[in-house]
């Protein structure tokens, strides 16, 4: 079963055609785009290829008469693949986030975080890094969002990572069992706006051509972000020893209704903290550094 904490109104995290996928899509927090709570991982990814696709018209997956949206396509990510590396600005006005692209000429964005109701969680990057401390007691997490103007005026709410067969960042410090999620969103596992609305869930603006068989603004059966469960070693407590995890878009498994990344339909990147109904409440520690599409 997959959790899915939906950020509205970020580009962080998801896609498009086939027929429903038996898995469930869950969510509680208020706001976010999230993926499965996760049990562990093996660390750093290996194998896979690109997952293919195009960001072309959108075609509804699953029944209804929903209007599936394709949004609006960003300006592409720099050839470098570095999507950011944290360096701080003092004179910026934010010690909890750092602006990077170039507006609209390239990827350009920002970071955010959330913690729903019992948790807390604060984010600094003075350190040239994004330090995260929390205390989880709900579902919580932290994600990168998109926000350029394209030529065409709009903002966008679609990266087309075609050019890149996956992703990678550095990761050190402490969490509940060591363990991560990272998932990412795509427009043929999103709900269409056109759903969201049928729920009352207010206006949405993410695109997406999944249609859930039931549910309610936070609870999407039948679509799901592909995530990947991923370990920190007890040996990452510093950048000096960190781990760099490296993902193939085919590592990130279980979405709904396209298992995988489709890196031309990308609308959300986020991690996410291990949480259920009987996980007791824990104190988190992490740095993430060097995010970075990769060829």
């Amino acid at each position: 079963m997959t959790t899915n904490l939906r950020m509205g109104n970020l580009l962080a995290v998801l896609v498009l055609g086939g027929s429903v996928v038996a898995c469930t899509s869950n969510a509680a927090p208020t706001t976010g785009n999230g993926g499965s709570t996760g049990t562990g991982g093996t660390g750093t990814g290996t194998g896979g290829s690109s997952g293919g696709g195009s960001s072309g018209s959108a075609v509804a997956c699953g029944t209804g008469s929903f209007t599936p949206s394709n949004g609006t396509v960003c300006p592409p990510p720099p050839a470098s693949g570095l999507i950011t590396d944290f360096t701080y600005v003092a004179d910026s006005g934010s010690t909890e986030q750092v602006r990077f692209g170039d507006d609209s000429t390239t990827l350009t964005g920002g970071e955010s975080t959330y913690a729903n109701s019992g948790g807390t969680i604060t984010s600094d990057v003075t350190g040239n890094d994004w330090h995260i401390t929390a205390h989880v007691a709900n579902y919580s997490g932290f994600n990168i969002y998109f926000d350029a103007v394209p030529v065409s005026g709009s903002p966008c709410n679609v990266v087309d990572a075609q050019a890149f067969t996956g992703i990678s960042f550095t990761i050190w410090g402490s969490a509940a069992g060591n363990a991560i999620t990272m998932g990412m969103g795509i427009v043929d596992d999103t709900p269409t706006p056109s759903w969201f609305s049928s729920v009352d869930a207010g206006t949405v603006t993410t695109p997406g051509s999944c249609i859930p068989t039931s549910g309610s603004q936070y609870y999407h059966p039948g679509c799901a972000d592909p995530t990947n469960a991923i370990s920190i070693p007890s040996t990452a407590t510093s950048a000096a020893t960190a781990q760099t995890v490296s993902l193939k878009w085919t590592d990130f498994t279980g979405g709904a209704c396209k298992p995988n990344v489709i890196p031309s339909q990308i609308t959300s990147l986020y991690w996410q903290f291990l949480w259920s109904a009987t996980t007791a409440p824990y104190d988190v520690d992490i740095h993430i550094d060097n995010l970075t599409f990769t060829k």
